[in-house]
């Protein structure tokens, strides 16, 4: 036996205001867009109330009768207007039924706020209409809307079905965990990607070394050295521009560390603080004083929503986990020293993960976990240097190592200066 709750005059009417509040919203919208002809204001305004007297009343007849007759008179004005395309404005008298019924329903708090808070979201949807035209039929690819597709799909298909623990040889094999790190790299790979894409690196060198810090680090200091090759008197700029991406990298690592071991990344808040700040200040003094008008391209940067990079960011932090689990269970701190100087080359994130995943579990200490990863930040830096000089050449290398010089520098002196 169900019992209905009966709400209280004063809540009732405050229900029925914000129905007609609903309705008067996205009518507004509705008539403003389309002008005389269309369903408007009034029409969007009686049907929100409608919609909450359904609610106060729950009577499920009386419900479904009322929805059933709005859609009968909404499909016959349809078919009177032959020379519509589309049923939007249908389609939003329907939300705005069923948003009436949602906000008056008894004893559902969030009801109100929830459906006022969705009328005020539709109505910016209904307003964005021809900017989001033009984002689907015109700004994303084909190929990005399906890559797209997929990493949701690595979102809310797969890791629902992952099973939880640990498994393997040292408990290095988590599923649930090593997919989440591959969601959070990917989803800051995703903002790079596209704020390059729609800022544009036209705006200049530097903004373009910005995004290329979120998206790959890496990538940036190889297309820059590219760039510093193909035009050497724009040295200084370039080399600017690669020293801006890396100091870049610092905070978008703590963010990552922050979802993982919070505590790590409190405590290396302040060294990587110092190495992002000696980085922005060397990038301020590279700056030229007279330059040219650089060729700024895009940073060659591949679709990071691709399956298979995903995977391969995964694969890449299992086995780093593995070894720097095995290498910390069968020689200590030492062995994991190596093991991170040694997978940074390859992605310090993965490194920075698997500390904090010992460093949770209590097999590492925290200034072993910080060692490890300013060694695998290191390593990654020895790297990213031998590109710059083998692709940019001398000048352009001897530049970038300056940064990283004083980043490390300011890392060595704040994990000093921390108690």
């Amino acid at each position: 036996m169900v019992l209905a709750v009966e709400p209280a005059l004063p809540q009732a009417v405050q229900s029925v205001v914000e129905a007609l509040l609903i309705g008067f919203l996205i009518g507004a919208q509705r008539e403003a867009s389309h002008g005389e002809g269309h369903p408007g204001v009034r029409d969007f305004v009686l049907i929100g109330l409608t919609g909450a007297i359904c609610g106060l009343l729950q009577n499920a007849w009386l419900t479904v009768a009322a929805l059933l007759s709005i859609t009968a008179m909404l499909a016959v004005f349809y078919f009177h207007m032959r020379e519509r395309t589309g049923i939007t404005t249908e389609m939003a008298a329907v939300a705005t039924f069923t948003l009436g019924f949602l906000v008056a329903t008894p004893g559902n708090p969030l009801g109100a706020p929830l459906a006022v808070g969705t009328a005020v979201v539709v109505v910016a949807f209904l307003e964005a209409k021809r900017s989001l035209h033009r984002l689907v039929r015109e700004t994303i690819t084909e190929i990005e809307f399906n890559d797209t597709l997929r990493f949701l799909a690595l979102i809310f298909i797969i890791y629902p079905v992952l099973p939880t623990g640990s498994f393997g040889p040292y408990g290095f094999f988590d599923p649930r965990k090593i997919w989440t790190f591959v969601i959070l790299v990917g989803s800051i790979s995703y903002l790079g990607y596209f704020l390059e894409k729609f800022l544009g690196s036209s705006r200049g060198l530097r903004l373009t070394g910005l995004l290329g810090g979120i998206a790959s680090t890496t990538a940036a200091t190889a297309s820059f050295a590219r760039a510093c090759r193909d035009r050497p008197e724009q040295v200084a700029l370039y080399a600017q521009a690669a020293v801006l991406a890396n100091a870049v990298q610092f905070p978008r690592l703590l963010v990552i560390l922050a979802v993982f071991a919070a505590p790590l990344a409190a405590m290396m808040v302040g060294p990587m603080a110092l190495m992002s700040l000696a980085g922005l200040a060397v990038s301020a003094a590279l700056a030229p004083r007279k330059t040219l008008a650089p060729a700024v391209g895009g940073l060659s940067l591949s679709n990071p929503l691709q399956l298979w990079p995903a995977l391969k960011f995964g694969l890449v932090f299992a086995l780093i986990l593995f070894f720097t689990k095995a290498a910390a269970a069968v020689w200590g701190g030492g062995g994991v020293y190596w093991t991170g100087a040694l997978g940074g080359a390859l992605d310090t994130d993965a490194v920075a993960v698997s500390a904090a995943e010992l460093l949770t579990a209590g097999r590492l200490t925290p200034d072993g976990a910080w060692i490890t990863v300013l060694l695998a930040l290191a390593s990654n830096a020895v790297v990213k240097t031998v590109i710059a000089f083998a692709t940019g050449g001398r000048d352009f290398g001897l530049q970038v190592t300056a940064g990283f010089a004083a980043m490390f520098a300011a890392a060595v002196l704040g994990w000093w200066a921390v108690p």
